[in-house]
């Protein structure tokens, strides 16, 4: 991994922040000419520091408005194992994040359903019909803090 310097990282951080300010206004922010910041920022996307760009939208407007985290345990845990279940996530579009974790259980994951419906087929597509998941544990979001 290579060495970021400090305007490396200053430049992370009001992308981090605000993805969708111009690249005058970052190079404004971090003293270097426009020329300078946008060869900067494609360096950090080159070497993986900047892995892609994204809009956050608000899932009320996909009209999925329930929120829901979920804790699955494996049976087996190896990368080969849970390969089939890491392709099916790739095909939801409920998924938002998925974090495979240390600990009690092996991977959390982030959801944006419509309703319960929607959650009740999701999980058994991806939970009951999966033989290597053993339990999985369902918190419904009450309110998002960030």
């Amino acid at each position: 991994m290579k060495k970021l310097d400090d305007i490396d990282l200053t430049i992370l951080r009001k992308l981090e922040a605000d993805a969708d300010c111009s690249n005058k206004e970052l190079a404004d922010n971090v003293g270097l000419s426009p020329s300078a910041c946008l060869r900067r920022v494609g360096r950090l996307k080159k070497i993986g520091a900047i892995r892609r760009i994204v809009a956050q939208v608000d899932p009320a407007f996909y009209e999925r408005k329930l929120s829901v985290v979920v804790s699955v345990k494996f049976e087996k845990h190896g990368l080969q194992a849970r390969k089939s279940f890491f392709d099916q996530l790739e095909r939801e579009k409920a998924i938002v994040q998925c974090y495979m974790v240390t600990g009690e259980v092996g991977s959390i994951i982030i959801l944006e359903v419509a309703d319960m419906e929607e959650y009740t087929a999701l999980t058994d597509r991806l939970f009951n019909e999966d033989p290597n998941v053993t339990a999985f544990t369902t918190f419904m979001v009450m309110s998002k803090l960030m």
